[in-house]
């Protein structure tokens, strides 16, 4: 009686959907009613039993049920209406998918029977028309006919000759009957819409249902022919074990499915930059990006300033904030991991974890996790890394994670030790907690509150509250969660590493999609996979998808800010207004959040604005002193604002901390330049020369912000001898490289024959990859 009916939506073969109005919650809902066949094969009792079984599913990817019951003898269940078109209304549209695409569908449904699956539930009628595609991001509805997985229960809603199920998509074992259905039969029927979205067309089609179905009998082999050649190596693997007519030989699990996806959904795009091993920055939109053992990180001044990546290292500004008087400053050193291992990843998230809440104490300034993360396995002692941290306290600690048949237990021993100037390093406090893993959470809230005790720093109510807060209450989403940190490196811009992370991150908000964190840093990842990849829409969109879940669950937390300030201010159309708004409503709540720090000042450089820059500069450095990102941007900045003395020291700086970086060594030598020093400029060449391969370093200098001008004869000379192979066989760079400095040297004639040569390359490489900016402009 509270419902009422609008209109129908549509019918098939099993039901009939209206669009109705919930009266009682004034809302639009799908009401699907069951056909009186299915309805008499089911029965009432039954069909509301597992109703109440796919009503438990909450999983951002499956339409969840609201409602069910019986109306004269008719069966229904309500879902969300959602506002939208489903995947066959697509493909009615369109025809057949960009690959890109398709494996993310792919995948997001893939997550979603995983977790159904894990919980009991086979879908049994996976097609385009139950996939809906809400925001962008693949919805699986009708579950509400779906069926508990019991291999003992033969009753099933497959009875009296009824096939739950459409013909094109049913797996062998489901199109003969077997009641025995489990997850990889769900699999199969997602093999067959994956097939379509690339394709274009059903894998099977027949005159009758009958003939339909027997086709899933054949050896699917054949039918992978019809695949678009441009369809990689890979994904033809995928379907083919999909597809397997023996469920035995297909996939075991959604997630195995989902990994498989994830480990190759760029496949097709431009291959991976090298990286400068502890370096990261926003997507380089420099000259050029070369695919070779060379950093692949553009260092214009121009353009650093215009990403704003920019930051201080410590106490460099004078005119910054110093810590309040008697307030301790804390660094968290990274957890020494005493057992297997391959769970190293989980003691550095013990650590981080304790750092995140102690960061919440008023009373403490704590070193961010960049600077802290250098002393891991290190033989330094404590009172030498306090010096070079500027810290009063270290807190350290060993973490030993016990694995047998009893169960999985955790042993963590912190020590706090006091490093104070003019005081022998002495330990202040240690202790050890012994205690069942899914208790992991309370012994970190434990350890935080024993250092804010030690330490004689009152706690207000609220913050006392926040440290006894957990990020999930899902133990294996914390897991995945830790995987996705430990890959993903602080974002670093490495794409196999933000690939990682992000299938890991994916993973953790699928087993609880509650973890705002997860949710946050998996908007995050995408951002900056996006940035320092080739981007995609279908990425960006996701990104913002992943900051707005985590916004509706927790719209005050810190890093729903900072991801929102990382997407505005990084995937097209780019708007560094809403970026900096972003960060400034997180500082508000997170004043010594070094990211949203270094986001704030980005946004604000970018935007012109310098009012305030050398505050924020100043914090970020007593923050994050031992950064190399830090001192390498404030040289920029300095550089651009013409203070050479401050831009020269920290270059110096970065130098100190990577001397066999080249990207390091052009640093500080267009800070040189910038002085107008030449003389000086190639003395700092010669100097790195010694320390650093002279092929590698001088092939840099010609590839990255035309620096070739800066060698001298016998550099020049030594670059033009160098084969494609030293630019990794791009003969692209290589050959534009050769025709500016043929013409740097007045040979004209060679100069044209190379650019000409290098101008195709470039038109191979931009058909290759047609989403590539960068390309383009080469």
């Amino acid at each position: 009686p509270h419902y009422e009916i609008e209109r129908e939506l549509g019918r098939g073969g099993m039901a009939t959907v209206y669009l109705g109005r919930d009266l009682r919650h004034e809302r639009f809902v799908a009401i699907k009613v069951l056909h009186p066949t299915i309805a008499a094969a089911v029965g009432a009792e039954r069909f509301l039993r597992e109703i109440r079984i796919a009503a438990h599913l909450q999983h951002p990817h499956i339409l969840p049920v609201f409602d069910s019951g019986e109306c004269a003898g008719r069966l229904w269940y309500t879902m969300p209406y959602v506002e939208g078109e489903s995947l066959r209304d697509r493909l009615c549209r369109e025809g057949g998918m960009p690959l890109g695409t398709a494996l993310r569908i792919a995948r997001e449904v893939a997550e979603a029977l995983d977790y159904a699956h894990r919980h009991g539930v086979v879908h049994r009628d996976i097609k385009p028309e139950n996939i809906l595609l809400a925001d962008g991001q693949a919805v699986v509805a009708d579950f509400g006919i779906a069926r508990p997985i019991d291999p003992g229960d033969e009753t099933g809603i497959t009875l009296a000759g009824v096939v739950v199920g459409t013909p094109a998509y049913v797996s062998p074992e489901q199109g003969a009957g077997s009641t025995r259905l489990d997850g990889r039969s769900d699999l199969y029927s997602l093999g067959c819409v994956l097939f379509e979205m690339l394709v274009g067309e059903r894998l099977f089609t027949g005159p009758t249902p009958e003939a339909v179905i027997e086709q899933s009998f054949l050896d699917p082999s054949p039918l992978l022919e019809r695949l678009p050649p441009s369809a990689p190596a890979h994904v033809r693997a995928v379907l083919a074990r999909l597809l397997a007519r023996h469920r035995e030989e297909r996939f075991e699990s959604g997630a195995q499915l989902a990994a498989a996806l994830a480990d190759g959904r760029m496949a097709s795009q431009a291959t991976t930059p090298v990286e400068v091993p502890g370096q990261g920055m926003p997507r380089s939109t420099g000259r050029r990006r070369v695919r070779a053992p060379l950093p692949a990180m553009m260092l214009g001044l121009g353009l650093l300033i215009g990403l704003g990546a920019l930051f201080a290292w410590r106490r460099m500004d004078s005119g910054g904030s110093q810590p309040e008087a008697g307030t301790p400053v804390v660094a968290v050193l990274p957890f020494e991991n005493l057992g297997d291992s391959a769970d190293g990843y989980f003691a550095e998230g013990v650590a981080d974890e304790i750092r995140t809440k102690l960061a919440q104490v008023a009373g403490l300034e704590m070193i961010a996790r960049g600077s802290s993360i250098e002393y891991r396995r290190t033989t330094m002692r404590p009172a030498a890394i306090a010096r070079e941290l500027g810290a009063d306290y270290l807190l350290s600690g060993t973490v030993r994670w016990e694995k047998s048949v009893r169960g999985h237990r955790v042993r963590v021993t912190p020590e706090l030790v006091d490093t104070r100037s003019g005081r022998a390093a002495r330990t202040r406090w240690v202790q050890q907690f012994d205690a069942s893993l899914t208790d992991v959470f309370q012994v970190q809230t434990d350890i935080a509150s024993k250092v804010v005790d030690a330490l004689g720093v009152a706690l207000a109510d609220s913050t006392r509250r926040a440290l006894t807060a957990h990020p999930t209450g899902n133990l294996a989403a914390y897991d995945e969660f830790l995987k996705g940190e430990a890959a993903s490196q602080g974002m670093k811009a490495d794409q196999a590493g933000l690939r990682r992370a992000i299938g890991f991150y994916e993973r953790a908000v699928a087993l609880d999609s509650t973890f705002v964190q997860a949710w946050s840093h998996l908007s995050r990842a995408r951002t900056s996979l996006y940035s320092n990849g080739v981007p995609s829409p279908e990425l960006g969109e996701a990104a913002r998808l992943a900051a707005e879940r985590a916004r509706r669950l927790r719209p005050k937390d810190p890093s729903v800010y900072l991801a929102f300030g990382d997407y505005y201010g990084s995937v097209n159309p780019i708007d560094n207004e809403r970026a900096l708004a972003e960060c400034e409503q997180g500082l508000r709540l997170a004043p010594d959040n070094v990211d949203l720090l270094g986001t704030a000042v980005s946004t604000q450089t970018s935007l012109g604005r310098w009012d305030g820059v050398a505050a924020r500069l100043a914090r970020a450095s007593l923050l994050d002193p031992r950064s190399l990102s830090t001192a390498r941007r404030l040289a920029a900045v300095h550089t651009f604002l013409r203070n050479y003395a401050v831009a020269d020291s920290a270059a110096d700086r970065a130098l100190a901390l990577a001397p066999t970086s080249p990207a390091m060594v052009s640093l500080k030598l267009m800070v040189t330049i910038a002085r107008g020093d030449l003389d000086s400029a190639r003395a700092v060449i010669r100097a790195a020369a010694g320390r650093i391969d002279p092929g590698i370093l001088f092939t840099f200098f010609a590839t990255y912000q035309d620096l070739y001008w800066v060698l001298d004869d016998d550099q020049q000379l030594q670059v033009l001898a160098s084969p494609p192979s030293a630019f990794d066989d791009d003969r692209g760079t290589w050959g534009i490289v050769q025709a500016e400095l043929y013409r740097l040297r007045g040979i004209g004639g060679r100069a044209a024959a190379y650019a000409d040569s290098a101008r195709l390359a470039f038109e191979e490489q931009s058909r290759a990859a047609p989403d590539d900016g960068q390309r383009r402009v080469l």
